[in-house]
């Protein structure tokens, strides 16, 4: 019986050292398999980032890069936008150096929108008032004060301009006089010619707006041409 009793304990023993053994070999293996996959998990880590790091210097050096003028002797905004296929007004719009869409100066560098750009709209710069003409009256008996008497004149405001612009450019508005004045309406002050450029709708804005700021109508433009041979 003693020795029955030896035989049971010592496979008690080895039974459980057999089990602690295949234990600790699970939970090495399990450890293993762990560390193994954790790294394999920061490999592609790694490697992801790469390549995204990868794509992103990729797309960086196919953007396009900016398009960029130096204005020359003699340019405008108009003749710039034409030469780059915009208009004056993008450019404007793109420049927060341009100050006046009319005055830009030699050296100065200019970027170029590209056309799907979206750009948010510059103010532009309030023109000056006109300056009020000063009214004399011819002294009268009458005690009641003077009315200014009705204008007439013999012609249609388009004819009036029409006359005007025949008279000063030959209705050309690359017309350039011995003094530099330019244009349809002949400019001598280089606002037309930085602005407009040969842009004929652009010159005509511009010379109505002139000639209804300082005479009211192109009749009374018409007139005063008539009188003093300018306008």
């Amino acid at each position: 019986m003693r020795k029955i009793a030896y035989l049971a304990v010592a496979f008690a023993v080895v039974t459980t050292t057999s089990i602690g053994t295949h234990t600790a070999l699970v939970s090495a293996q399990a450890a293993k398999t762990q560390k193994i996959a954790q790294a394999d998990a920061e490999k592609k880590a790694i490697e992801q980032k790469a390549e995204e790091q990868k794509a992103a210097e990729v797309k960086k050096e196919e953007a396009p890069k900016p398009v960029m003028v130096t204005v020359a002797s003699g340019d405008s905004l108009s003749t710039i936008a034409t030469a780059n296929n915009t208009t004056w007004v993008r450019i404007f719009n793109a420049n927060e150096s341009i100050v006046n869409p009319d005055i830009i100066n030699p050296g100065q560098e200019l970027r170029i929108p590209a056309p799907e750009e979206q750009l948010a709209d510059r103010a532009l710069p309030q023109a000056p008032a006109p300056a009020p003409v000063a009214t004399t009256y011819r002294a009268t008996t009458q005690s009641a004060k003077p009315r200014a008497a009705a204008a007439s004149y013999p012609v249609s405001g388009n004819a009036a301009k029409a006359f005007i612009y025949a008279k000063e450019s030959g209705n050309n508005p690359n017309a350039t006089n011995p003094n530099g004045c330019y244009g349809i309406g002949q400019d001598c002050n280089g606002v037309v010619r930085n602005k407009c450029g040969a842009n004929y709708a652009c010159q005509d804005q511009h010379f109505t707006n002139y000639a209804m700021g300082r005479y009211g109508s192109w009749e009374a433009a018409y007139a005063f041409w008539q009188k003093n041979h300018w306008w």
